[in-house]
């Protein structure tokens, strides 16, 4: 990462103003590095305006495996990838879905292409959920979007039960059920916030524009489910249709925080 100097300061001082924890801090000075000029300096180095700071992150390692599985990339940088992740992929390994996931993927791709990359996603997608996802390639990246979600725009459209009408925001706070994947509305739970409107009926389905200010798991189901139209085929939370869930991310936009550009995709219907 690299900055030209405005305001003199010591390293430490430009530090806090960056996304970097105190630990993160410790792990560049032991694995890392920062450059002024193309010098190595201490935290107590005095930034004079002009100087060329640079830090440089620890090469960061993972475990998951690669597994040659086709990508669809619509954008890639040297920080970002736009993915357009397919439905039925889960995002990353777990005890349940150990192998085929989006991250070991994109683990595979950065080995094939030489890139010296983990797995960090920005937003990520249910299981059934297809569309655009953001992916950082370095730790740093992942925190100057991923620390204030909002800096990402993401809109989704739904299939729902029954006949919807007009638009509206949910503003209800999500929890988890204990021991289960399962969320609901409850008091307790973390600020949820879904902007919604109608965009077509069907004989029994509306298909419904959703736009998140917050990105909690299963927060367009839980929200849709609470007003009584849950996704078609979403048994989970009350559907009875037995037909697969529609649920896409598209489109997504954000301000990249390197080049200061407007970076926006949306899919054409």
């Amino acid at each position: 990462m690299k900055y030209v100097i405005d305001t003199p300061q010591t390293i430490k001082d430009f530090l806090t103003e960056t996304p970097l924890s105190k630990a993160m801090i410790k792990r560049i000075k032991k694995d890392g590095d920062f450059l002024v000029n193309g010098h190595h300096q201490t935290v107590r180095y005095q930034l004079k305006k002009g100087d060329l700071f640079q830090i440089k992150l620890p090469q960061e390692t993972t475990t998951i495996k690669p597994q040659k599985i086709p990508l669809t990339i619509i954008y890639e940088d040297d920080h970002y990838l736009i993915i357009d992740k397919q439905p039925g992929m889960p995002c990353i390994p777990t005890k349940r879905y150990p192998v085929n996931t989006l991250a070991n993927a994109l683990i595979d791709y950065f080995q094939q292409n030489h890139i010296q990359a983990t797995v960090h996603l920005v937003n990520r997608l249910d299981k059934e959920t297809s569309g655009y996802m953001l992916v950082a390639k370095d730790s740093l990246s992942h925190a100057l979007l991923s620390t204030d979600i909002k800096q990402v725009k993401r809109v989704y459209h739904c299939l729902v039960d029954g006949f919807l009408q007009g638009e509206g925001t949910i503003q209800k706070p999500i929890l988890r059920k204990e021991n289960s994947v399962e969320r609901y509305i409850d008091d307790r739970g973390k600020i949820s916030i879904t902007h919604y409107r109608v965009l077509k009926h069907f004989s029994h389905q509306t298909l419904v524009e959703c736009r998140l200010e917050t990105g909690r798991t299963h927060q367009i189901r839980v929200h849709m489910a609470s007003l009584g139209h849950p996704l078609s085929g979403d048994v989970l939370y009350g559907s009875h249709s037995k037909q697969d869930i529609y649920l896409e991310s598209v489109e997504i936009q954000f301000l990249h925080p390197y080049t200061k550009k407007q970076i926006s995709f949306q899919k054409n219907f």
